[in-house]
């Protein structure tokens, strides 16, 4: 068995008083069958308690009941304790967590029968860190074991073999990682590799960008706007965008360029959405748009850029797009109907 994943892999260690407990919290933990199982071995008074923080409901997307584990009023997990540790791994072990509790913030796919590839997500603070932090570009290893039990298999979905799958992968790494090019090159390069030579040339339209880059974003908040609200903020994003981005780059783009890099493996990309390469490529490099905009809307509002607030937008807005109802439906929907001579024009500059 040969598993791909980053070297800040061997590092990470779960510190729920650091983090404050985030993923033992306002999450729905599904109790697959395995965890379901091994709870049912244990002693009765064991099972009872275990049992009466359970709860059946039905998962709004295909209506099927489920069981989960109950949350508190506070939103915190019935099983997390006064030390922010859990219960179920105290008490029974690491086998009794639930295959998401176990594996989180692994995120692992399986291309065949042999073939693996994992990250970790940066909805989790230490493992944002972990991933954010360091000045050196992300390198990769070669492992042989995959000790995370959520696996998403990518077998049926994949109509190349694996070896090509990682090449794909590490060449857009490579495009990512090469810092003779502003983070806005290299995503411009990035858009080329992907949809070929004869990419169509399109000088970047600022007004267009705004428009477009507001209309996503409040659409991925939920946010109904009037045309003088939208008036408004593309007036605020204008004024204050190009300080703000400039003073962003200058100081974080290795952040950035980790994001970009991480994003990639954890999604899955350029295979994560349906359609072709270049249509990922454009989902992805939208997505990081939004990202952008976020940022520039933050230091306006908070009147300072650190790196704490920028690690802090990037893993809540990362959080968004994982974990809300419809949280990429909107980047996938302009991905869709936007060709690329348009999409040059408005999310792509040097």
């Amino acid at each position: 068995m040969r598993c791909i994943q980053p070297s800040y892999f061997k590092n990470f260690s779960c510190d729920g008083e650091i983090c404050g407990c985030r993923c033992c919290r306002d999450w729905r933990i599904v109790v697959d069958d395995d965890t379901y199982k091994n709870f049912e071995t244990l002693a009765e008074n064991e099972r009872e308690e275990i049992f009466s923080k359970l709860e059946w409901v039905r998962d709004e997307n295909s209506g099927v009941e489920v069981m989960v584990l109950k949350l508190r009023e506070d939103g915190r997990c019935s099983f997390l304790d006064d030390d922010s540790l859990c219960k179920l791994q105290k008490n029974h072990g690491e086998n009794f967590l639930t295959a998401i509790c176990q594996s989180f913030p692994r995120v692992t796919y399986k291309l065949d029968e042999e073939n693996f590839f994992q990250a970790m997500t940066i909805t989790c603070p230490l493992a944002a860190n972990l991933i954010l932090f360091p000045i050196e570009p992300i390198t990769f290893e070669e492992v042989h074991e995959v000790s995370a039990r959520a696996i998403i298999s990518f077998k049926k979905k994949l109509a190349r073999p694996a070896e090509e799958v990682f090449k794909i992968q590490m060449d857009a790494v490579k495009i990512l990682q090469d810092r003779n090019f502003s983070i806005n090159r290299r995503l411009k390069n990035l858009c080329k590799f992907f949809y070929g030579e004869d990419f169509p040339d399109a000088d970047f339209n600022l007004e267009r960008h705004a428009e477009v880059i507001v209309e996503i974003f409040s659409k991925t908040y939920g946010k109904i706007l009037n045309e003088q609200q939208a008036a408004h903020l593309r007036k605020n994003y204008l004024s204050y965008r190009d300080e703000i981005l400039k003073q962003v780059h200058e100081n974080f783009s290795h952040m950035f360029e980790n994001y970009l890099v991480n994003e990639i493996f954890v999604r899955c990309y350029p295979f994560a959405f349906s359609d072709d390469e270049f249509h990922n490529c454009k989902i992805f490099v939208t997505a990081f748009k939004i990202l952008e905009f976020s940022l520039v809307l933050t230091v306006v509002a908070k009147k300072r850029l650190n790196v704490g607030d920028v690690t802090t937008l990037i893993y809540s807005v990362n959080d968004m797009l994982d974990h809300s109802r419809g949280g990429m439906d909107e980047i996938i929907e302009f991905a869709t109907n936007c060709d690329a001579k348009n999409f040059a024009a408005c999310i792509l500059e040097d």
